[in-house]
C-alpha cells in the first residue's frame, strides 16, 4: 500500500479484520513495510505502545492488536438556523489496474525484465444540494458510477441561539472484488460544504457549541483565568471537529464565522512568530523612535548622563501608558460582552505602569541604583558580544571581538528591559514591601513564548543584583562585599548545564569590569571576585577537592576509564574568547589550598582567563566553582542549582556558609562551618605561608532567587520544593533594624495557567506575570504576533493513519524529511542546514529505543535508497543518514555538553561544478553536524539550539505545556517545522487530531493548571524533617556539625520552637486550615522522638554515622531505601518521594530446560 494517510476500507474488508505483520524487508517499487499474509489491502499491525512522563512512562494503546481501517470519515460543524440548504462537494480517487498489454513499463527481476503493475487513478466524485430539514439524512451517492461510495449523516433541530448542529460522514460501502481488491478502496477522500452558489449570505457557518467557561471551572480564581483566556482568544473559532480526520474552516472579514468548511486527512496550522515591537512599519512610533535612537543598546544606556538616561526610559513608560488608554477605548465597541475581563486585564497592566515608574525614579533618586544600572548594561553588552564571538570562534571561524561589537548584538528587547525597571526598587531599597510584608510582595513571573529571550532579562537583574549589593555596604552589620547574591534555580541537570555555560559569560564580562575599575583605583564593586557556581548533585560535579583531583588524575593516565566520575569540566569552551578547554591541561587542583582552577584553553595568552594572565588573580581561571566544598569555603556570587540539590541542606551543615550564616575564616581555605578541620589554622607548607583562622561578621545571605522553567515547579517535585522553600526563604532573611528583609523571588515560564495559587504555595508571594495580556492574544504592548503574511512562524503538521502501525509511519516521516531536506541543501546549501538535523521527540524512553533501531536500520537503508527504484520521489534526494544521537536520562553526564555543542555545528557546504549541487566534505578531526538527535523531555527545557529547524513528535505529550515547551526548540532562526505524528488508536492522540487547527491556534488557552501542595499530610510525611533539620542546621551553629545531632536535650529548647514556629506560620498562610495544627503536632512528635534518642546512653548521637567514632555512633537520620520509610527518613533529592525499582537479570537461574510450545494454527488463514 502505497498511502498511508487517506484512505477508507470497503465496508466488507473493514469488518473482516484480516491478519497483517510487519516486514523484514521493503519492495522498493513497492515502497511499504506492511506485507499482508492473506491476500488483502488492508493495512493493521501490532502498535508500538507508549506515551509519559519524564523518561519513562507508558501507555497501552486502546485498540485490539488486530484493529480495522476505517471506512468512514466525517464531521460534525454548526450553520445558522436559517440557512434551508447547503451545498457539498465530495471528492475521491480510485486506482484502476492497467492491463499489461496497454503500458510499456518494465521492472528487472533475477536478471529478467518483466512488465510492472501499474494503477492509472480515476477522480470521483460530485455535488450535491443539502436541504437542512431536521432528522437523519438519507444516503446519498455523489458520484453514480460508485452507487456505494455514500454521504450520511443527520441534521439537528436549531438550539437555543438557533443554529442547528450538521454531521455528515462518507461511507465506502464497496464490496471488495476477489481479483484487483484496491480498486473497491477509496483514496484521498474529502468533503466540502459551503453555501450554495449565488447566495446573498456566505458566512454561514457559525462558532461549534462548547461547554462555558465556568462549566469546567474549580474555583474562582480558574473561572476570571478561563473567562480572561476566551476574551484574548474570541476571535479564533472553533466551527467544526472531525471524526476520523482533521477539519479546516475557511474565514472571511468577520473572524467570528466561516465561508466553507472541509475535511483534511494532513491537517497544518502555523503559529504566529512572537516579536518585540520596534522594528516593522506598522510598529507604535515611541517604539519605532526608541529602536532608531538606539535607546535599547545597552551600552547606549550605559553611557547616557543621568537625565538622558531618565528621558530615554520615559519613552517606554509614558507609551506603555498611551497603549493602555488606547485599549481602554476599544473595551464595548471592538471588544463586547467581556468588560469585566478587559476592566481587570488592564488593571494589571497599570499596575505594572505604576512600578515601572517606580523604577524609573529610583534611578532618579538614588544613585548607587544608577551606577548599578550602568554596570548591568555594561556587563550585559559585553556577555552578549563576547557569546556571539565564544560561539563562532567555537566554530572555527576566523573572527575578531569588534566584528560582533555592533548595536545589533547587545540590545534589549523592550520587555527585558523594562522587566529590570520592575525589579529596581525592590533590589535597590532593602526595606521595599517586596522585600519586607510577606503576603503583599510580588514574585514576578516572566511570561513570554520560548526563545522570547527569558534568560537574557533575568540575567540583566541578577547584573544589577550583584552590583547595588556591593555598592549598598554593610547594612545592618552583614558584610555585603562578598557572597552568594544571586541562586537560579533548574530542574533539569541538563537544562542547568546548558544555563551555567550562558551565564558564566556574563560572569566573566562582570569581572572584566570589576578589574578594570580596581586598576584605576574604583573599589566600589569590591575586592573579591566575581564568580558563579554550580552546585548540582555529586554524580555530575564533584563534592570534593580530593574526587575533582581523582577525575584529574584520572584523564591525565592513558587508558584509564572516566565513565560515572564526577567531572570540574563542565565547560567544553571559554565562554570569553572560545578556546577549547581540555580538563587534562587547562584543569589544575590545589589540594592544599582547596581549589579546582579551570583556565581557558587559549595557548597565546591572549584571554583575560588563560593561565598566562590570570594565574596570579585572586581567583586563578575562569571565575567558575563546580565542587562543593570550594563553594561552602568561598560561595560564589551567583550559583547556579538544581532544585534537587536543596535536599542536602539536611545532610550536609556546611550548606549554612552559602546563606552568609558564618563566623570563621581560614585564611587559607576560606569560610569555615562547625566541625571544620582548619582548628586554630595552618604551618607554612611548600610554596603556601602559614594560615591562621580568624572571627568575622556574619555575610548577608543571597538577595534574589530566580526560578527558570516554573512550570516544572508542579506535582510531586513541586511540593518537595515548595516545603524546604520554607527553609530557604527562612535562610535568606536578616534583619535590618526593625525589618525582617526577604529575597526578592523572580520565576519564568512559557506555559502558566493558576500562577497566584502555584507562586503562593511554593513562595509564599503574590503574583505579578509580566508582561500582563491586554484585549488580545496578538498584542500585549512588549510583544506582538506578526501575521503569517509578513513573517513564517512555526508550522505543525498533523499526521494521523488509521489502520498502520506507528514504526511505519515514523519510518517515512524521518525519511521524507531527512531526504527532503537534502535536496534543498543540495541546491541552496547551508540557508537549507536547519533542516538537516532532525529532532525526535518521544514520550517515553521504550519509544525512543524502538526509534532508534528504526532509525540505524531502515531509515538509513531508505534514505540512502530514495532514488534507487521506478517510483519517482520529486523532492527527494539521496542520503547517508550517519550520526545519530540521543538526549535522554541515559546519556552520561560527561557527554551531555559535548552532544550540545554538536548540535551547534552546522553542515558544510560547497558548491561542486561537476555534480551542481552542493556537497558536505568532512575530513578528519572534523566535529560532524548530527544527522537525526532523539530526545525524551529533557529536551523540552532549556536546550536552546537556534539552528534547529525541524522535529518529529511521537504522540501527543501527555501535557500541552510539555507540547510547547519540546515544539518550541526548533524554528528560532528559520521558519519551523513540526510533525506531529498522531496514533490513531490512542483516544487522546484521535481527539487531538480531530482538532487540530482549533487546538494549534489556542493551545496556550489549553495549557494545565499545576498543583503544588507543600503542607499536605502526605508531603509533611515525607519531607517535613528534612525542612525542620535544614533550618536547624543552617540557622543555629549548634546543630550544624555531624555531632550536633546530640544538641536537642530537651522539645521546647529555643531552636526547636524557632523552627516549628517557621513551619507552621508558612503553613497556616499557603495551606487549608488544619495544616498549621497538622505541621505543629508532627513536628512535635519529632521534637519528642529526637530527644528520645538523645537521651538513650552509652553511645554517640549523629545525623550520619560516619568519621572515627563511627562504630559507637548512632545516626538520626537516614536516606531512603529498602527499609521502611519512617519520621527520620530525610531524602537526599526532590524527586525520591516515589520508590523507584531495579530489574536485575540472574543468569545463573537460565537454562535451556524450557519446552516452548508452538504457536496454535490458525483454524483458518483468513481469520
Amino acid at each position: 500500500d502505497r498511502y498511508l494517510v487517506g484512505k477508507l476500507a470497503p465496508m466488507d474488508s473493514a469488518e473482516r479484520g484480516e491478519d497483517w505483520v510487519l516486514a523484514e524487508k521493503g519492495d522498493e517499487d513497492e515502497p511499504s513495510d506492511l506485507e499482508p499474509k492473506a491476500q488483502s489491502t488492508k493495512i493493521v499491525s501490532p502498535t508500538l505502545s507508549g506515551s509519559g512522563d519524564s523518561d519513562a512512562d507508558e501507555e497501552v494503546d486502546a485498540a485490539f492488536n488486530q484493529s480495522l481501517a476505517p471506512s468512514s470519515l466525517g464531521f460534525t460543524f454548526c450553520v445558522d438556523g436559517n440557512i434551508e440548504s447547503l451545498e457539498v462537494v465530495v471528492s475521491w480517487g480510485r486506482y484502476e489496474r492497467v492491463a499489461s498489454d496497454e503500458h510499456d513499463h518494465t521492472k528487472l527481476i533475477k536478471d529478467k525484465l518483466v512488465k510492472a503493475k501499474v494503477w492509472k487513478r480515476a477522480p470521483s466524485g460530485g455535488v450535491f444540494s443539502l436541504a437542512m430539514t431536521p432528522g437523519g439524512v438519507s444516503p446519498i451517492a455523489p458520484d453514480a458510477s460508485s452507487p456505494e461510495v455514500r454521504i450520511q449523516g443527520t441534521v439537528r433541530s436549531p438550539n437555543d441561539k438557533g443554529d442547528r448542529l450538521v454531521t455528515l460522514f462518507l461511507v465506502n460501502g464497496q464490496v471488495e472484488p476477489p481479483e484487483n481488491r484496491d480498486t473497491a478502496w477509496v483514496f484521498q477522500p474529502e468533503i466540502v460544504v459551503r453555501a450554495k452558489t449565488g447566495s446573498e449570505v456566505t458566512d454561514i457557518f457559525r462558532r461549534r457549541p462548547a461547554l462555558d467557561a465556568d462549566a469546567g471551572a474549580v474555583d474562582d480564581e480558574d473561572l476570571r483565568e478561563r473567562l480572561a483566556l476566551e476574551m484574548i482568544y474570541r476571535d479564533r473559532v472553533e466551527f467544526a471537529v472531525g471524526h476520523g480526520v482533521a477539519v479546516h474552516a475557511t474565514t472571511g472579514s468577520v473572524p467570528v464565522r466561516a465561508l466553507e468548511l472541509r475535511t483534511v486527512v494532513m491537517p497544518q496550522y502555523e503559529v504566529a512568530v512572537t516579536e518585540t515591537p520596534g522594528l516593522d512599519p506598522q510598529d507604535r512610533p515611541a517604539m519605532r523612535k526608541m529602536t532608531a535612537d538606539g535607546l535599547l543598546d545597552m551600552q547606549t544606556l550605559a553611557d547616557l548622563d543621568k537625565d538622558a538616561l531618565i528621558a530615554a526610559l520615559g519613552v517606554l513608560t509614558q507609551d506603555y501608558a498611551a497603549w493602555i488608554e488606547d485599549q481602554r477605548g476599544r473595551v464595548g465597541s471592538d471588544v463586547i460582552g467581556y468588560d469585566q475581563q478587559a476592566k481587570e486585564a488592564l488593571e494589571r497592566c497599570e499596575l505594572i505602569q505604576t512600578r515601572l515608574l517606580a523604577g524609573v525614579e529610583m534611578l532618579a533618586v538614588n544613585d548607587k541604583a544608577l551606577a548599578a544600572f550602568r554596570f548591568a548594561n555594561r556587563a550585559m553588552a559585553i556577555q552578549r558580544v563576547r557569546s556571539a564571538y565564544a560561539l563562532a570562534r567555537r566554530r572555527k571561524q576566523e573572527v575578531e571581538v569588534a566584528d560582533f561589537d555592533v548595536p545589533k548584538n547587545r540590545t534589549w528587547r523592550p520587555f527585558q528591559l523594562a522587566f529590570l525597571l520592575l525589579s529596581v526598587p525592590a533590589l535597590a531599597n532593602p526595606v521595599h514591601t517586596d522585600r519586607t510584608q510577606p503576603l503583599q510582595a510580588f514574585a514576578d513571573l516572566i511570561w513570554f513564548p520560548t526563545g522570547g529571550g527569558k534568560t537574557e532579562a533575568y540575567l540583566g537583574v541578577a547584573a544589577f543584583t550583584m552590583a547595588i549589593r556591593r555598592s549598598q555596604g554593610n547594612l545592618g552589620d552583614y558584610d555585603s562585599s562578598r557572597g552568594l547574591a544571586v541562586i537560579m534555580r533548574y530542574t533539569l541537570r541538563l537544562l542547568t548545564l546548558q544555563q551555567f555555560q550562558r551565564a558564566t559569560a556574563l560572569i566573566c564580562a562582570m569581572e572584566h569590569l570589576r578589574r578594570e575599575a580596581l586598576a584605576a583605583g574604583d573599589k566600589s564593586l569590591g575586592e573579591s571576585a566575581f564568580t558563579i557556581g554550580l552546585w548540582v548533585g555529586n554524580t555530575v560535579t564533584p563534592g570534593t577537592t580530593d574526587a575533582s583531583h581523582e577525575f584529574i588524575q584520572a584523564v591525565r593516565t592513558p587508558g584509564k576509564n572516566t565513565a560515572g566520575m564526577a567531572s570540574p569540566a563542565q565547560l567544553t569552551g571559554c565562554p570569553w574568547c572560545g578556546s577549547e578547554i581540555l580538563p587534562g591541561q587547562d584543569i589544575v587542583v590545589d589540594k592544599v589550598a582547596g581549589r579546582t582552577s579551570i583556565y581557558c584553553g587559549d595557548k597565546r595568552s591572549e584571554c583575560d582567563f588563560s593561565r598566562g594572565r590570570s594565574s596570579k588573580q585572586d581567583h586563578p581561571g575562569l571565575p567558575v566553582m563546580v565542587v562543593d566544598e570550594e563553594m561552602y569555603h568561598r560561595p560564589p556570587t551567583m550559583m547556579i542549582a538544581t532544585v534537587d540539590k536543596f535536599a542536602m541542606m539536611a545532610w550536609r551543615g556546611q550548606v549554612r556558609n552559602l546563606f552568609g550564616n558564618v563566623s570563621q575564616e581560614c585564611t587559607r581555605h576560606g569560610l569555615l562551618w562547625p566541625g571544620s578541620e582548619c582548628n586554630t589554622g595552618h604551618r607554612a607548607t611548600a610554596g603556601k605561608p602559614a594560615a591562621t583562622v580568624k572571627a568575622i561578621r556574619p555575610i548577608r545571605p543571597p538577595d534574589l532567587i530566580i526560578q527558570d522553567e516554573f512550570h516544572l515547579i508542579s506535582g510531586p517535585l513541586g511540593t518537595m520544593v515548595g516545603l524546604y522553600e520554607s527553609a530557604v526563604d527562612e535562610l535568606c532573611s536578616w534583619r535590618l533594624g526593625e525589618y525582617s528583609i526577604r529575597p526578592k523571588v523572580i520565576a519564568s515560564t512559557a506555559t502558566v495557567r493558576k500562577a497566584q495559587q502555584q507562586v503562593n504555595n511554593v513562595f509564599m508571594r503574590q503574583v505579578a506575570v509580566f508582561p500582563p495580556h491586554g484585549l488580545d492574544v496578538e498584542d500585549n504592548f512588549f510583544s506582538v504576533q506578526r501575521p503569517i503574511e509578513q513573517k513564517p512562524g512555526r508550522r505543525y503538521l498533523g499526521i494521523c493513519s488509521p489502520g498502520s502501525s506507528r514504526p511505519a509511519m515514523l519510518i517515512r516521516v524521518y525519511t521524507a524529511a531527512l531526504t527532503g531536506a537534502q535536496a534543498l541543501f543540495d541546491r541552496f546549501g547551508k540557508v537549507a542546514d536547519p533542516y538537516m538535523t532532525m529532532v525526535g521527540y518521544f514520550n517515553s524512553l521504550r519509544e525512543l529505543g524502538g526509534m532508534k533501531r528504526l532509525a540505524e536500520d531502515d531509515v538509513q537503508t531508505r534514505a540512502y535508497r530514495v532514488q534507487m527504484s521506478m517510483v519517482q520521489r520529486p523532492g527527494l534526494a539521496q542520503r547517508s543518514v550517519m550520526n545519530i544521537r540521543e538526549l535522554t536520562s541515559r546519556v552520561s553526564n560527561q557527554d551531555i555538553p559535548k552532544y550540545l555543542d554538536q548540535l551547534e555545528v552546522m553542515f558544510k557546504s560547497e558548491w561542486d561544478p561537476e555534480k551542481l549541487k552542493h556537497v558536505t566534505r568532512w575530513v578528519d578531526g572534523d566535529s560532524r553536524a548530527i544527522d537525526v538527535v532523539l530526545a525524551t523531555n529533557m529536551l523540552s527545557v532549556g536546550v536552546d539550539v537556534s539552528r534547529l529547524g525541524i522535529m518529529a513528535v511521537n504522540g501527543q505529550p501527555k501535557g500541552t505545556a510539555e507540547y510547547i515547551q519540546a515544539t518550541s526548540r526548533v524554528g528560532r532562526q528559520s521558519p519551523g517545522l513540526v510533525c506531529t505524528v498522531l496514533t490513531w488508536a490512542r483516544p487522546r492522540d484521535l481527539s487531538h487530531y480531530e482538532t487540530f487547527e482549533h487546538y494549534h491556534a489556542t493551545f496556550y488557552k489549553h495549557v494545565e493548571a499545576q498543583s503544588v501542595t507543600p503542607f499536605s499530610p502526605r508531603a509533611m510525611d515525607r519531607g517535613l524533617t528534612g525542612a525542620m533539620l535544614s533550618l536547624l542546621r543552617a540557622k543555629h551553629a549548634d546543630f550544624a556539625a555531624n555531632t550536633g545531632a546530640e544538641s536537642l536535650k530537651q522539645p521546647n529548647q529555643p531552636e526547636m520552637l524557632d523552627a516549628m514556629k517557621v513551619l507552621e506560620a508558612r503553613a497556616d498562610n499557603v495551606a487549608e486550615e488544619p495544616a498549621q495544627k497538622l505541621a505543629g503536632s508532627m513536628l512535635k512528635q519529632r521534637a519528642d522522638e529526637w530527644v528520645k534518642e538523645v537521651m538513650q546512653g552509652n553511645r554517640l548521637l549523629a545525623y550520619e554515622k560516619r568519621g572515627p567514632d563511627k562504630d559507637r555512633t548512632a545516626a538520626l537520620i537516614n536516606a531512603p531505601g529498602p527499609q521502611t520509610w519512617n519520621n527520620w527518613t530525610v531524602p537526599m533529592s526532590m524527586r525520591e518521594v516515589e520508590p523507584g525499582v531495579r530489574l536485575v537479570m540472574n543468569s545463573a537461574r537460565i537454562n535451556d530446560d524450557i519446552q516452548w510450545k508452538p504457536r496454535p494454527a490458525a483454524a483458518d488463514k483468513d481469520e
